[in-house]
């Protein structure tokens, strides 16, 4: 399992840190400058835009899925972690960051936003006066009852620092106004109509019961750029993400997969358990899949026509998980 922890080391990889509308997500560019450093089951990478660091614990529990996004499919692994009992709902200074990812960092003051996740501290960290006088004059209060500090924040763009029991997410970046767009590279999303709903993780997201998502590895897509641009086919990444999902997968998904593939592989025409309900996901994917990595498939066409291409949905998610999406 520590291998998991090679992806930190790949800048075509993507890595998210949050709950079900507060996340943190950590992305690069492949020139861009990065210290990447590994110690024993922990690996960290710090750009001049954001930093990510994890550490493997004995109680991770790697969950590996893969889905429809958009026009083509996502595919991810979620490093889950038992439920723990708990979390901040009121915002809450913590002190001095003492394990910022930079040493620079670590004399300013973190103070946690207090989004109600049990298995989430999002934290904002600032050395700025103002700022600090503005969270502590809110100090104790739920965030939707902290007025202008919305405003305030995005006025000072602060620092993101997303906590769980594995990993640290930091986002250097400025925040967007609410009528702006997500920058590339590392960002944040806090929404609180999603907060309100007080699940730890989206519905597609296949976390076990009980479990929560520490920090997701959004792997490499074989045939698209995360802001979902096609580019020129990687058959590496496709099998390095198949490899992710045969150790990580639910057994039974990847076992229904592999029959639809073996199907298309060696039938003209889908076989009439291809067509029913239980395989519909896997049929897809598979479809989907082909397309794009294959397309001159002799099956793909004629599968396709008893089983037309599914428009993308409200079930659908984006290349990298965004609930606000």
């Amino acid at each position: 399992m520590d291998d998991l922890l090679d992806w930190v080391d790949d800048p075509d990889a993507g890595w998210s840190v949050g709950t079900f509308g507060a996340l943190a997500e950590f992305l690069r560019d492949p020139d861009e400058p990065a210290d990447v450093v590994h110690a024993p089951r922990r690996a960290s990478v710090v750009t001049p835009r954001g930093g990510v660091a994890v550490t493997l614990t004995d109680d991770v529990l790697p969950v590996a899925w893969e889905r429809r996004a958009g026009e083509s499919w996502s595919q991810a692994v979620a490093l889950c972690l038992l439920l723990p009992s708990g979390g901040r709902s009121v915002i809450t200074e913590l002190g001095p960051d003492e394990d910022a990812l930079r040493a620079g960092d670590r004399d300013a003051v973190l103070v946690d936003l207090g989004v109600g996740a049990p298995h989430l501290e999002a934290c904002v960290r600032t050395g700025e006066a103002s700022l600090l006088a503005e969270l502590r004059a809110v100090e104790g209060r739920p965030l939707a009852e902290a007025g202008h500090l919305a405003a305030a924040l995005v006025e000072a763009g602060p620092h993101r620092v997303f906590r769980t029991g594995i990993a640290r997410l930091e986002v250097f970046t400025p925040i967007p106004p609410a009528t702006g767009v997500s920058p590339d590279g590392p960002h944040t999303h806090l929404l609180p109509r999603l907060l309100a709903r007080g699940r730890t993780h989206a519905a597609t997201d296949t976390i076990p019961p009980g479990h929560a998502p520490g920090a997701t590895i959004h792997l490499p897509h074989p045939t698209r750029a995360v802001d979902g641009r096609r580019i020129p086919t990687r058959v590496d990444r496709h099998r390095r993400g198949q490899e992710m999902l045969a150790r990580f997968g639910d057994p039974a998904v990847v076992a229904a997969k592999a029959a639809v593939e073996e199907a298309l592989a060696t039938s003209t025409e889908p076989p009439a358990w291809a067509l029913g309900r239980e395989y519909r996901a896997a049929v897809e994917l598979a479809l989907r899949q082909c397309e794009e990595l294959s397309p001159d498939h002799p099956h793909v066409e004629a599968w396709r026509r008893h089983i037309p291409r599914e428009r993308a949905d409200g079930h659908d998610q984006p290349l990298t998980h965004d609930p606000a999406q």
